[in-house]
């Protein structure tokens, strides 16, 4: 099963700007763009990925596997 993953948008290294969108990113390409997690969540659920939402509180974590969950897709 492929790997996708959600992250918000845009990236940032300001910890105080706001998210605009999240997007679906799959073999580093990304595929959909949603107006909220749960929106791109249950996109790439749907399209049948393994998905991997970002946590978003500690948004500048990115290498600390923390910074993901592992969607059960409901």
């Amino acid at each position: 099963m492929t790997n996708a993953f959600v992250e918000y948008r845009p990236k940032s290294a300001d910890q105080t700007h706001g998210v605009t969108h999240h997007v679906v990113i799959v073999h580093e390409q990304e595929v959909h763009r949603a107006n909220t997690q749960r929106e791109a969540e249950t996109w790439a659920c749907k399209q049948g990925y393994s998905v991997h939402v970002a946590r978003e509180r500690h948004r500048q974590e990115r290498p600390n596997p923390a910074h993901w969950r592992k969607s059960d897709c409901r």
